[in-house]
């Protein structure tokens, strides 16, 4: 066979070989020209697979080593088949190659290889897969190289995300469900978020505990001026970054706070008690005693997928929503944008920068950084050295250029961040130092001309439209009294199912022990095998114990 293929541009043509057909697309042979099939065929005899596993089988082109792939397949094992180059996936359907009928491999056509992380998701979800690995079946994958890279790096992010979540729900699932039931009570007599949706009409700047604060904070108390500033602006912030603003005579107009430990309470100690806290309503209940309802306000971020969280969303009395960002400075990002009368208010954010430095995790001040200097003798340093030397954690060059420690954990927020609010209007990054975030970097402008003002300088603008009587509450009283009552009929008919008392046997027994446990998922959420409901008898046994928990708080 000739070395120099003679074809058209961009066709795809089957050469014949000695031992079967290559195939020539854009001068370059995908397979051996001698033997087509050996390279693949090595690749997976050498291959060591482990039950569990999704393999994205990128740019097959044709079906070598399918076959040999899907007999060393163990249990629960999924073959993907991958191709991004059109004109190779047009020629790959002509060829029959994904037409093979086999349960254990499925075909992603090429305009749905987006949506693959995703549906990878789904299937982790089922408990049953645990990685991905990726194999190219053919050359083919050097004509969309950094795609292949990215679609793997997002679907193996994909079950990792899925198995981060589980460990997370099963050492904290039950407490989240714990204060969601008790928030509720409280939820009635607290300010509607909702209320506070374009109303701001200043420009907003959001303060985490990251180093870059404390930077502009010392640039602020430089100024003369550091109040006249700040009170042209609407100031939200974290709720770790609530002791180092008022230690420097910030009051914040709002704080948000979804921790749901005990914890949290201690960036509170001190703190004024007309500051307006905006609540998770899985995160603490001590906050709203704190607060008074006068101050509180609640969200609801959805901790966990099923068919209770779906069903308590769309009850009118539940608050605005949003997705686990896993960081409350995204949520609090989050919910500055819905605060901004419109797209032209702009938004600062500092303190967001998802990586320290050696010796110094938070802002000075921090909750962080003072249980630090509690701790610290003759034989503990004030400076948090281990931390820059964890598991995992890297320098990266910083937004101004200089270098700075991540982890793998802020490394994910820090992309979950660019893709939620990389594209956002008039959105910009206030601070210093820190990951790059995709933003705009603006300074704070120390006059801000598009609000009103007084004789004073001071921005005169109508914040909020709520009332402020007392009394002026969520008017869903009766509502959520309703529901949590239907809530608490339903687990006690379910008890009765369960320790015999309700008279039915066999299939019509355990008929209605599904009918009522399965959509309730926060009685197993926690379970470790809890991503899906089980009849079997110590499931149900756990489920029992969950009810009697479940009932004192509802």
């Amino acid at each position: 066979m000739a070395d120099t293929i003679n074809q058209k541009p961009c066709v795809v043509q089957k050469i014949e070989t000695p031992q079967g057909f290559s195939v020539s697309y854009k001068d370059h042979l995908l397979y051996s020209k001698y033997n087509p099939a050996k390279n693949i065929c090595s690749t997976i005899e050498k291959l060591q697979l482990l039950p569990g596993t999704i393999i994205l089988c990128c740019s097959p082109v044709l079906n070598y080593g399918l076959t040999e792939l899907l007999n060393k397949l163990p249990e629960n094992c999924l073959l993907i088949l991958c191709e991004a180059e059109k004109e190779l996936y047009d020629f790959s359907l002509n060829e029959g190659l994904f037409n093979i009928s086999d349960k254990r491999l499925i075909s992603c056509s090429q305009d749905k290889l987006n949506d693959l992380p995703l549906l990878i998701y789904n299937f982790a979800s089922s408990g049953l897969y645990k990685r991905v690995i990726r194999i190219d079946m053919s050359a083919g994958t050097q004509f969309n190289k950094e795609f292949y890279e990215k679609l793997f790096a997002a679907c193996s992010d994909s079950v990792m995300t899925f198995w981060k979540n589980r460990i997370s729900l099963t050492r904290f699932g039950r407490r989240y469900s714990k204060n969601l039931f008790t928030n509720l009570h409280y939820l009635a007599d607290s300010k509607p978020i909702s209320d506070f949706f374009a109303t701001v009409e200043k420009p907003l700047i959001v303060f985490g505990a990251g180093e870059s604060t404390q930077t502009l904070l010392s640039s602020l108390r430089a100024q003369s001026t550091k109040q006249s500033i700040l009170s042209d602006y609407y100031v939200i912030c974290a709720d770790t970054a609530l002791q180092p603003l008022l230690k420097n005579g910030i009051k914040p107009d709002g704080v948000f706070v979804e921790e749901a430990q005990s914890v949290i309470v201690k960036a509170f100690t001190g703190t004024p008690k007309d500051i307006h806290i905006f609540a998770g309503l899985s995160s603490i209940p001590n906050l709203a005693h704190r607060a008074g309802a006068k101050n509180l306000s609640y969200f609801f971020t959805e901790y966990a997928d099923g068919n209770f969280f779906d069903s308590l969303k769309s009850q009118s009395f539940m608050p605005a929503a949003n997705k686990p960002f896993g960081s409350v400075g995204l949520t609090a990002v989050y919910y500055a944008l819905k605060f901004r009368k419109n797209e032209n208010v702009p938004v600062y954010l500092t303190g967001l920068d998802f990586s320290y430095s050696t010796g110094l995790t938070h802002t000075k001040g921090a909750l962080a950084h003072i249980l630090r200097l509690i701790q610290s003798n003759r034989l503990i340093s004030p400076q948090n050295y281990a931390a820059a030397y964890g598991l995992g954690t890297e320098k990266v060059s910083g937004k101004n250029g200089q270098p700075v420690i991540t982890s793998p954990t802020l490394k994910n927020y820090a992309a979950m961040f660019k893709s939620f609010f990389a594209g956002e209007k008039n959105l910009f990054d206030a601070g210093d130092s820190g990951i790059d975030l995709g933003l705009p970097r603006k300074k704070l402008d120390c006059h801000v001309a598009d609000a009103p003002r007084n004789d004073e300088g001071r921005c005169e603008t109508s914040t909020f439209r709520h009332c402020e009587a007392e009394g002026c509450g969520n008017p869903y009283v009766k509502e959520i009294e309703n529901y949590l009552q239907k809530e608490r009929i339903a687990l006690e008919n379910l008890r009765d199912l369960l320790t015999g008392k309700t008279e039915l046997k066999d299939d019509k027994l355990l008929e209605e022990i599904r009918k009522i446990a399965e959509p309730r998922e926060y009685l197993y959420l926690h379970f470790p095998d809890g991503f899906k409901f089980s009849l079997e008898q110590s499931f149900l046994n756990r489920i029992r114990i969950e009810l009697d928990y479940f009932l004192k708080l509802i």
